[in-house]
């Protein structure tokens, strides 16, 4: 029997924007909490640019499922243009959460999660005005993952800028980012798709 505390996560990014890097260092910051955490990538075409989905699960019993997730509680985007079927595939109806790379324009606003909810943070223009760029693409993974620990309530901030020492190049910028990840999320009001159907 597992933990009625057990809370899992699916990151959908492509190559090179770090969304398995993320989900190991929110394993690490999950570990430091206390937590027994597990964390691993699922690769398609493994190239730069191609969709990428990793998984991670924790707990405060050892004892987890040891296979990919279909139903997430939480689900991270970090690049909004991907199909939108794969990415709210599975997503729990009641109290899920969708984090979401989006600046309030994108369409995301408008789609409804019944029961859960969707928070954005505009982690490309974060990560873009630090020059955390690499061949055209806005490297996200720290902006991301600094809104994903704040959503959560996983952690203090502090404890997972402990995580990223010696873990990630330009460790000041990508700290700074991480940080402003923490502060700018925020859940965006969704409208009742059931209520609206009835008027």
């Amino acid at each position: 029997m597992f933990s009625k505390d057990l809370m899992e996560i699916r990151f959908h990014g492509r190559g090179g924007q770090g969304a398995v890097l993320s989900a190991t260092l929110a394993a690490e910051v999950a570990f430091r909490m206390g937590y027994y955490p597990q964390a691993f990538p699922f690769f398609g075409a493994e190239r730069r640019g191609a969709p990428v989905i990793a998984f991670l699960r924790y707990s405060s019993f050892p004892l987890m499922p040891r296979c990919r997730i279909y139903e997430p509680h939480c689900v991270v985007v970090f690049d909004p243009e991907l199909p939108r079927e794969a990415l709210w595939e599975g997503l729990k109806r009641e109290g899920g959460i969708m984090l979401v790379n989006a600046d309030k324009n994108h369409p995301y606003w408008s789609q409804g999660i019944n029961g859960g909810k969707l928070y954005t943070v505009d982690a490309s223009r974060i990560a873009a005005g630090a020059g955390l760029i690499s061949s055209g693409m806005p490297l996200v993974s720290s902006v991301m993952l600094g809104a994903l620990v704040k959503v959560l309530g996983l952690a203090p901030f502090h404890v997972l800028e402990e995580c990223f020492q010696g873990k990630i190049p330009k460790l000041q910028e990508n700290v700074l980012v991480a940080a402003q990840g923490y502060q700018d999320v925020k859940e965006v009001e969704i409208e009742d798709e059931d209520a609206n159907a009835g008027q």
